[in-house]
């Protein structure tokens, strides 16, 4: 009776998406309209043993989908971004425990579909149909994530014992319901579920009001996809799902997010899954100039769709800044030798205490400096100032530059590093530089309100060849860090 009545539903949504009115025309002056959702996954109580049992599960997911893309939709919105995983969760161990979620989703280089339109063209799309008549019928360009099966070539000695492959897959519907981009997600995060595709894909969309490009998660991280995109592909935005778990100090879902816009001159849209009690939580839409809206909350239960005007980017402008930072002499009259060592994200950081109420310090570790100059109206806060420059082993390896300022978890030197989400300590004042070997550094300033993280306002701070400048004065600062990328050394 249950999957007659899953049938029946999804045969009355098609119907009725397919026999809409030609959509809204979208006039643009300068600006788009974007929504993200951070959606509270439903897990399936048991892995479904059979695709229309799948589907009956991920119906509690996608319902909750076309609420929030209705409501999107009926608000004049161009482009809505799901997170990773949402469709079905992220609790399977292997691939045959997921295959039965999992759809063959074509390659629209390939050829032209509209699922909502053509719903029996392919075998076993139900989803794919799901969402493209959500686009079609709001109107919207429309981001989400799902698994795609692909069956190996005839002659592949790579193939799996199951005869296909399995990938962490993005899909991008038009406003026409038209599946016009997926992506194969290449830096997977032990998800043994999924294979890498063994050519690594870059894939963007041209829209009437940017070229997007697209990519998942930990693919942020590395330089492909990502870095190709923005500098071959001349990306103006970025579409983003991911199911991102905190790492604090510099790795926080809305501080490397967002920093990610400023450095690269693009606008972000991320989504991410809401689930605090596991450190899934921040989403945001980011622009060069600063966050346009973001969500952070790791006490509420509820997802959130954040809707705000984004700003088009030319395509003729500059991606890259290249920074060149000004270090030297003036700045090596402070150097200091390091006071104690501590465990930042599992790395050994050499560092040294804020003790003064205004002072300037610089750091080095394997040639690599770090220099701050700060000033507070009175000392308060255990805060320590550090620097990093070599690999980072954990879930990668891949090679870090860092020069962070972050707020100590007590008066201890080995707190320094681990977790805390509150801070107590206001600067009027400071400015981070580093003689970085790379020209992919990004920058981010994170506050804390009674434990709640904020993104430090646009006004309070600066980005360019002097540095990364900015005050705290309204809220304590948590962080503020610059974090370079040196790919060639991974």
């Amino acid at each position: 009776m249950f999957l007659t009545y899953t049938n029946i539903l999804f045969n009355i949504f098609v119907l009725v998406a397919t026999f809409r009115v030609d959509p809204p025309v979208h006039r643009h002056n300068g600006f788009y309209k974007a929504a993200v959702y951070e959606h509270p996954v439903e897990l399936p109580a048991k892995i479904a043993e059979t695709y229309d049992e799948a589907v009956g599960q991920m119906l509690l997911n996608l319902n909750e989908y076309k609420k929030q893309a209705d409501i999107a939709g009926s608000q004049g919105v161009d482009i809505i971004v799901f997170p990773e995983v949402g469709i079905y969760g992220f609790q399977f161990d292997n691939s045959s425990e997921i295959e039965n979620y999992l759809e063959y989703i074509p390659n629209p280089a390939e050829i032209s579909w509209t699922p909502c339109r053509e719903p029996d063209r392919f075998n076993r799309t139900k989803v794919q149909t799901f969402l493209s008549c959500l686009a079609m019928n709001n109107s919207l360009f429309l981001v989400a994530n799902y698994g795609d099966m692909q069956p190996c070539p005839l002659v592949d000695p790579n193939c799996p014992n199951s005869g296909h492959y399995q990938y962490n897959t993005n899909i991008i519907f038009n406003r026409k319901g038209e599946l016009i981009a997926r992506y194969h997600k290449q830096n997977l995060f032990f998800e043994t579920q999924f294979q890498q595709p063994i050519n690594p894909e870059k894939i963007f969309f041209d829209t009437d009001f940017g070229r997007f490009g697209t990519f998942t998660c930990f693919d942020i991280l590395f330089h492909d996809p990502a870095i190709p995109l923005v500098e071959k592909f001349n990306i103006t935005d970025v579409v983003f799902p991911t199911a991102w778990m905190d790492a604090l100090p510099f790795f926080s879902a809305i501080g490397f997010h967002s920093s990610f816009a400023v450095a690269y001159n693009v606008n972000f849209l991320a989504a991410n899954l809401h689930l605090p009690s596991q450190r899934f939580q921040g989403s945001g839409i980011y622009t060069p100039d600063g966050a346009e809206a973001y969500y952070y909350d790791r006490n509420a239960q509820d997802g959130k769709l954040l809707i705000h005007d984004v700003p088009i980017i030319s395509r003729t402008e500059k991606k890259l800044q290249n920074v060149v930072f000004a270090f030297g002499p003036t700045e090596l009259q402070y150097l200091k030798n390091h006071e104690f060592k501590a465990t930042v994200f599992k790395d050994w950081y050499n560092c040294v205490r804020l003790g003064s109420r205004k002072d300037k310090i610089t750091l080095c570790q394997e040639g690599f400096c770090c220099f701050l100059s700060y000033e507070r109206d009175q000392i308060v806060g255990n805060y320590a100032f550090g620097v990093f420059n070599g690999i980072h082993p954990r879930n990668g390896p891949y090679y870090l530059q860092v020069c962070i300022l972050l707020k100590c978890k007590s008066e201890d030197n080995e707190s320094c590093g681990r977790l805390t989400f509150t801070a107590d300590g206001n600067f009027k004042y400071f400015n981070i530089r580093g003689n970085f070997s790379t020209p992919y550094v990004t920058p981010q300033v994170i506050r804390s309100d009674n434990g709640r993280l904020e993104l430090l306002p646009l006004h309070s701070m600066t980005y360019d060849k002097t540095g990364l400048t900015g005050s705290a004065r309204s809220t304590p600062l948590l962080e503020t860090s610059l974090i370079g990328r040196v790919y060639v050394s991974d």
